[in-house]
């Protein structure tokens, strides 16, 4: 007859599962953050795409108007595919707030939406006056109290 003292000490103990969980829960614990940063910057980049996409209609509505267009809606972009958690806005430039000759295009993340808590680059701006366009940002206001200049943070280059 065979020994089956072996047979009853099959699958795992108590504490191995315990010590699984626990590593398990450690592991979660430093892969989260990491996770979420990354979706924050996808979600920049969506941004960049539809600031991008209206810079193109601009320049295709100037071509057939002596302006630029005073709203996006105008410009026929669906900023809501392209980037669903920013809103983007436009205004003019110059002392009068001209759309004669540039724009300044704004995305923010929506109020309550995903992107709201990405405090390094709240604001994404593109100002183009007559042919020569900038790109800036803010970001986090920290012990200062005014948003502080995030631009090399939030633009690739």
């Amino acid at each position: 007859m065979r020994n089956c003292s072996r047979c009853l000490h099959r699958g795992f103990s108590l504490i191995e599962l315990m010590v699984t969980l626990v590593v398990a829960g450690i592991l979660a614990t430093l892969a989260y953050p990491a996770y979420t940063a990354q979706m924050q910057r996808g979600r920049r980049a969506d941004a960049i795409a539809a600031l991008t996409a209206v810079m193109q209609a601009q320049e295709r509505f100037r071509s057939n108007a002596s302006a630029y267009a005073d709203n996006v809606a105008a410009l026929g972009v669906n900023i809501a595919r392209i980037a669903p958690a920013y809103e983007i806005t436009l205004a003019g430039v110059g002392p009068a707030a001209s759309f004669e000759v540039g724009y300044v295009a704004t995305a923010r993340p929506l109020a309550g939406g995903k992107q709201a808590r990405d405090i390094t680059c709240k604001t994404l701006v593109v100002t183009l006056l007559g042919a020569s366009s900038s790109y800036t940002a803010t970001g986090d206001p920290g012990h200062s109290g005014t948003d502080r200049e995030t631009t090399s943070e939030c633009w690739p280059r």
